[in-house]
């Protein structure tokens, strides 16, 4: 069952982006939003695959480094289709954190399940919901 929102934020998607060798895409994003209540920006690294229906599947990478200094790492996977011109895509996934802070302890027993919405311009918003 999805339970209470865990993050909430926006940001830039295609800011490095690059094929590699075997056909996959490599592509970096940035966020600025709140996780569980706390200011943080997101840096991550997704890598995906199309598959012949148009979708894509992908795996992700990333941290989440509060203002006052705490940081979380999660790893994620999930699938998108695009959904008009440009780098308009929705992106569905889940994702698992960990983290040494007191503070954001409850992530280490999460899995959050995200729900991106990419606008043409490559600007988005991402939302996560706890899974319980």
């Amino acid at each position: 069952m999805i339970g209470d929102l865990i993050y909430d934020a926006t940001g830039q998607s295609g800011l490095n982006t690059r094929v590699l060798p075997d056909g996959r895409v490599e592509q970096s994003f940035q966020y600025t939003g709140k996780f569980w209540g706390e200011q943080v920006r997101e840096i991550a690294t997704a890598v995906s695959m199309w598959r012949p229906d148009g979708s894509f599947s992908f795996e992700v990478n990333g941290y989440f480094f509060t203002k006052g200094g705490e940081s979380v790492s999660f790893k994620g996977q999930g699938v998108g289709w695009p959904t008009g011109a440009g780098w308009k895509a929705s992106i569905r996934g889940a994702a698992q954190y960990w983290t040494s802070s007191q503070k954001l302890a409850p992530a280490n027993k999460t899995i959050g399940a995200f729900d991106v919405e990419v606008n043409e311009d490559g600007t988005d918003h991402v939302k996560a919901w706890a899974w319980k």
